[in-house]
C-alpha cells in the first residue's frame, strides 16, 4: 500500500463537450453524477468538427446550470483540436470565478487529453497568464512512470490516460510505477478508469482492448490499494468509444443505427459508487452494506470473433484478447445464492461470498437471466438481451445490468 499526500481525494468523469445531452439539457448528468459521488465533471474542450462559437456557448450553458445545481466543472483541454492557448486563457479567466469552477486548495482545476506536447510551454504561455492559482494536470499517454516524473512537468502532477491496448497485468505495472514515482517526487497522480472499450466504425477507428473484464472492477481495486490523488473516469458520454457510464440519447437522429443508443451503461456508474465511497475513505477494499447490496451482469451480444462478411471493417483490434463469457459481479454483505441462466443451457449456480466478486462464466446463445437470493429475499432478478451468433455489423460494446 502505497500513501497519498493531501489535497482530498476527489473522482472526477470525463464529460465529451461535443456529446451533447438530449435538448442541451446537463441536468439529468449532473444529477446522476452526484448520485454516485461524483465531485465533478472534466470538461472536454475541443473535438473533431467543432463549431467553436456553438462550443463556446455550450460551455457558458454547462457552467450556468452546474451553477443552478451546486456542482463542479473543470476545463480538459483537448490539444488535438485546441491549437490557441490565448483559447485556454481566456476561458480559464471567464469561468475563475464561478461557483462552478472546481478549486482545489484555492486553486482552480486545469487538465489536458493530448497525444503529443502542444506547441505552446504550458506554464510560461498559458498557467502564468491565468488570472489565479492553478492546479494544473497535463494529460499523457505515456505508460513510463520514471520517464514521465523525471520531465519538467509543467504543473502539480500528471493525468495519465487508459492504455487499452495493454495487458491487464502491465497496466497494475505501470500504476505501481506512477504511484512509486508519485511518492519520491511529490508530485500528485490522476489515475485514469474505464469501462470496457470498443470502437467499430472506420479503418483507423477499430479496436477493442486487451484488458478485457479486468479493466473495471480488477483496476478499481488496485487503484484502492495504490491511492492516487485523483481518480477521473474516462469517460461519461464518450459513446463512439464505448467508455460512457452515462445515460445515452436513445431519440437522438440516427440512433437505432450505432451501437451505443440503446446500451444503458447505468451498471458501470452504480457499481462504482461503493469504489468511489471506499476510495474517499482511504480504505484499500469495498465494505457492503445490507442496504447496498447489487448484483450485476456483463457480456458482449456476440461471439468476440464472429463477423459477418457483408461487415466493411475486420475484426476490431485486440479482439482476440476477448473472453465470450457472462461476467457476474456480486456486492454482498453477507453470503448468497447465486443462478445464471444462459439461452438454452443448464442454469449455474454457486455462493457468492461477502463483499465483491466477479465471476467469469461461459455463456450459450439465447437471453441471459441473473438471480440472486438469501434465503425468501431476492436480491437481484433480472433478464438480459439475447446472444445470437453473429448480428449485421460487429458490436463489441457490452451490455451492463
Amino acid at each position: 500500500m502505497t500513501k497519498r499526500a493531501s489535497p482530498t481525494p476527489l473522482v472526477f468523469a470525463h464529460y465529451m463537450l461535443i456529446m451533447q445531452p438530449k435538448d442541451g439539457d446537463y441536468t439529468n448528468d449532473i444529477n446522476l453524477a452526484k448520485a454516485a459521488g461524483i465531485d465533478a465533471f472534466a470538461v472536454n474542450y475541443g473535438g473533431w468538427n467543432v463549431d467553436w462559437a456553438q462550443h463556446e456557448t455550450q460551455l457558458a450553458r454547462f457552467y450556468r446550470t452546474a451553477e443552478q445545481l451546486s456542482f463542479h466543472l473543470f476545463l480538459s483541454i483537448d490539444t488535438t483540436s485546441v491549437k490557441d492557448p490565448n483559447v485556454i486563457i481566456s476561458l480559464s479567466n471567464t469561468y475563475l470565478s464561478s461557483p462552478a469552477q472546481l478549486k482545489v486548495d484555492d486553486k482552480i482545476m486545469l487538465s489536458s487529453f493530448q497525444t503529443d506536447p502542444p506547441a505552446w510551454d504550458w506554464q510560461a504561455d498559458v498557467i502564468s497568464k491565468i488570472n489565479g492559482p492553478v492546479l494544473f494536470f497535463p494529460g499523457t499517454l505515456s505508460d513510463d512512470a520514471a520517464a514521465l516524473f523525471s520531465d519538467d512537468i509543467p504543473g502539480a502532477g500528471l493525468f495519465p490516460w487508459i492504455h487499452p491496448s495493454a495487458t491487464a497485468e502491465k497496466e497494475h505495472s505501470t500504476d505501481t510505477a506512477l504511484a512509486s514515482q508519485r511518492d519520491s517526487t511529490g508530485k500528485m497522480w490522476m489515475a485514469g478508469i474505464a469501462p470496457w472499450f470498443f470502437t467499430h466504425l472506420s479503418a483507423d477507428k477499430n479496436w477493442a482492448q486487451a484488458q478485457d473484464d479486468k479493466i473495471f472492477m480488477d483496476r478499481w481495486s488496485s487503484l484502492l490499494s495504490l491511492k492516487p490523488n485523483f481518480i477521473e473516469i474516462v469517460t461519461w458520454n464518450d459513446w463512439s468509444e464505448s467508455s460512457y457510464i452515462g445515460p445515452p440519447d436513445s431519440s437522438a437522429p440516427g440512433a437505432s443505427d450505432v451501437y451505443w443508443a440503446s446500451v444503458d451503461h447505468g451498471a458501470f456508474r452504480d457499481l462504482s459508487k461503493a469504489f468511489i465511497r471506499a476510495f474517499k475513505a482511504g480504505q484499500t477494499s469495498v465494505t457492503v452494506e445490507e442496504a447496498d447490496e447489487a448484483v450485476y451482469m456483463f457480456y458482449r451480444r456476440q461471439p468476440a470473433s464472429a463477423l459477418r462478411s457483408s461487415d466493411p471493417l475486420p475484426l476490431p483490434a485486440d479482439a482476440a484478447s476477448l473472453k465470450d463469457e457472462v461476467f457476474v459481479v456480486t456486492l454482498l454483505s453477507g453470503s448468497a445464492d447465486v443462478t445464471l441462466k444462459s439461452g438454452d443451457a443448464a442454469p449455474v449456480s454457486w455462493t457468492a461470498p461477502a463483499g465483491l466478486q466477479k465471476t467469469g462464466q461461459a455463456w450459450s446463445y439465447g437471453a441471459q437471466g441473473l438471480q440472486a437470493r438469501r434465503g425468501d429475499k431476492v436480491i437481484a432478478d433480472k433478464t438480459g438481451p439475447a446472444i445470437v451468433v453473429r448480428l449485421e455489423k460487429y458490436d463489441g460494446n457490452v451490455v451492463a445490468m
